[in-house]
């Protein structure tokens, strides 16, 4: 009987193989350290060696949002009003931007982490006017 094929490398996707043998060794091991930088220079470099190549299946990676002037001075101006917006306000502001509800939500999240830490600093700071060092969290 013929041998039996050999099992594709562990990480490597199932099919035809590359045309060049990958850098690694046969079992996927630690690629040696001048392998990286081949990369840029055209050399082959296996996806099973680097599994920070790879793309993740399932869900795609989400596009940073790049939001205009106008759009950040509105949603800072609604912030200054309250930090909190949900339900019908946040269907508004959203449309009214033309922005998507979730994109709206999670600038507000990131922001209200932004206005804690900088309140904690300020904070921090009044503290060390005092004399008094730094507050344990």
């Amino acid at each position: 009987p013929p041998p039996p094929a050999p099992a594709p490398l562990r990480g490597c996707p199932p099919g035809p193989g590359p045309l060049l043998p990958p850098l690694c060794a046969p079992a996927c091991g630690v690629p040696p350290a001048w392998a990286a930088r081949l990369g840029a220079t055209g050399f082959l470099i296996s996806k099973c060696c680097f599994p920070l190549f790879k793309a993740k299946p399932g869900k795609a990676k989400r596009v940073r949002t790049i939001f205009s002037s106008e759009q950040l001075a509105r949603l800072e101006q609604e912030f200054s009003r309250q930090q909190y917006l949900v339900g019908q306000e946040r269907c508004l502001l959203a449309s009214s931007l033309r922005l998507t509800e979730e994109q709206v939500k999670v600038w507000f999240q990131n922001r209200r982490i932004k206005w804690r830490k900088q309140s904690l600093e300020q904070q921090q700071a009044k503290l060390a006017k005092m004399g008094l060092g730094t507050p344990q969290r």
